[in-house]
């Protein structure tokens, strides 16, 4: 393998792509378009036939490539919260303020670094990406990787087997013109929230879901992930329940999610 440009990290090659900025490429993998932002509840579903009928048509599809219309599943919508006046987290000895100091001057720091960083990994894809395409003109045994040298240091620009997908059709046509039927389809996953479903109609919806998958030889698409989590009510609930040592208990079986913010101010709550 020839080595690029030279760079003055030092590193350890991998399969994998250090950075993503793709372009469009005649490899013969189809790429995904995720519908999972339409996820949130599938209020056309049928449990006896097929999705009802999108009330919205479809935009027209660009020669060559077939467009689903996913106009019928429900969307979700962003919103926005009004910020709060939240406990003060006593502080006696200032062992708080000393952790509150060190945080935020690492994070800062933190971004500072990894800011620089990416920049300087994309610039590096950028030069080796028109050499990857080059080198393996006209190849199938194509290399995942590209060294990049400096001295007798080394670091890889992994190309993975990965696309990031994109809703516009027309453009893909326009890249790799009669070839795209071939290589590209659209895909699409939908979710379901199974605590929005009426309890009484659980098993039944799905045992009728499987049912219409199976009838049309689809029964490997569906697939589930099941765990045990509270309702909405008993994050403030609990505390009215049990003991501050109970939730603590609770607490090394259910985790609350926590985090440290470091950017406040912002107009909206989490």
């Amino acid at each position: 393998m020839r080595p690029i440009m030279g760079v003055s990290r030092q590193g350890i090659c991998s399969g994998k792509a250090m950075a993503a900025t793709r372009a469009p490429s005649m490899h013969p993998l189809p790429r995904w378009i995720s519908a999972s932002g339409a996820n949130e509840a599938l209020g056309g579903m049928k449990t006896k036939s097929k999705i009802a009928a999108a009330t919205a048509a479809p935009s027209a599809p660009a020669a060559g490539l077939k467009r689903i219309n996913l106009a019928g599943i429900a969307t979700k919508s962003a919103t926005t919260k009004a910020t709060k006046a939240y406990p003060l987290l006593p502080d006696a000895d200032g062992q708080v303020a000393a952790l509150v100091d060190g945080i935020l001057e690492k994070s800062e720091q933190l971004e500072a670094i990894e800011g620089a960083l990416e920049i300087e990994k994309a610039e590096l894809i950028a030069i080796a990406k028109p050499f990857y395409f080059a080198h393996h003109a006209g190849q199938m045994a194509v290399a995942s990787s590209i060294e990049a040298q400096s001295g007798g240091k080394t670091i890889c620009v992994g190309f993975s087997n990965s696309y990031r997908g994109t809703s516009d059709d027309s453009a893909i046509v326009r890249a790799v013109g009669e070839e795209g039927a071939r290589f590209f389809k659209q895909s699409f996953e939908l979710k379901i929230k199974g605590d929005l479903i009426p309890e009484a109609a659980v098993e039944d919806l799905i045992g009728e879901l499987q049912e219409l998958f199976s009838r049309h030889h689809a029964g490997a698409a569906l697939s589930a992930k099941a765990v045990f989590k509270p309702n909405k009510d008993f994050h403030a609930a609990r505390h009215t329940l049990f003991t501050p040592e109970q939730n603590l208990e609770i607490d090394k079986i259910l985790p609350v999610a926590a985090s440290v913010k470091t950017k406040l101010g912002r107009g909206t709550e989490e």
